[in-house]
């Protein structure tokens, strides 16, 4: 039984068709993995991976370890980096405030840090810290010494001491006091009020509010010539006092700046 030759060259032709698609998708699928293995050995090829990391703002925090803890090293490859992680790492550190990690690439990290700063040592209910403006406290020496001012708050828990407005209003005083000024500095509670001395002097600062303008005030009255004996009342910082000192630091001779604006 013969074929019809027409029969033979369609199917021939249908044959030839198929194994060129076949060979067209065939180079299709090898050109896109030879793509994507390319891109992959690119990736982690030394153009692209870590060559400097450059770093600003790292004192006394741990930054530099937790860099190597999260692969912030040369050559490792740059795609591989997690920069909100390490951020994360980095912010767990008590002595860091603010971070930030930044991949410049093709091959550089750039790493810049906010570090806290002890502004003054403060006793709550859980004893004495060095804390910082932000009201955070820094690990360290564990108890007070004579190189931080000294705020005495017991009555605040520790757990509060970072929201607590007597801490935060003590501790922004501090901040904004000349460091001359530190030496033998203290706040303390009396009455609802706050006290401070400062320089010799008693300083009435009353409600933790404005405590920046209260600092700034103390020291420019502090550059003029006030009797030893006297108390400073800072409680409108606007609208300073000076009464004489009683034994009785309430006493109804300070009665006057109660009715400061």
């Amino acid at each position: 039984m013969s074929i019809d030759p027409r029969l033979m060259e369609r199917r021939k032709a249908v044959a030839e068709d198929r194994a060129q698609r076949n060979v067209g998708r065939l180079l299709r699928v090898l050109i896109v993995l030879a793509l994507m293995g390319a891109v992959v050995w690119l990736a982690f090829s030394p153009w692209l991976s870590v060559n400097q990391v450059r770093t600003a703002g790292i004192s006394v925090s741990k930054a530099n370890a937790i860099l190597a803890e999260g692969g912030v090293v040369a050559g490792a490859p740059m795609v591989m980096l997690r920069t909100g992680a390490i951020e994360e790492q980095l912010l767990r550190d008590p002595w860091i405030s603010a971070a930030r990690v930044h991949r410049n690439w093709p091959n550089e990290v750039i790493v810049g840090v906010v570090e806290r700063v002890p502004v003054a040592w403060v006793e709550t209910a859980d004893g004495w810290a060095r804390r910082s403006v932000d009201g955070a406290s820094l690990p360290g020496v564990p108890g007070p010494d004579d190189s931080l001012p000294k705020v005495v708050l017991p009555v605040v828990g520790g757990g509060d001491a970072l929201s607590s407005p007597l801490v935060l209003g003590s501790v922004e005083f501090f901040d904004a006091l000349p460091q001359h000024l530190w030496p033998s500095a203290a706040i303390r509670l009396e009455t609802g009020e706050l006290w401070a001395e400062v320089d010799g002097y008693e300083v009435r600062l009353g409600r933790p509010v404005e405590m920046a303008a209260k600092a700034a005030t103390l020291t420019v009255m502090l550059g003029q010539s006030i009797p030893q004996q006297s108390v400073i009342v800072l409680i409108a910082p606007t609208h300073p006092a000076i009464s004489p000192r009683s034994n009785n630091p309430n006493s109804t001779q300070l009665g006057d700046a109660d009715d400061q604006p």
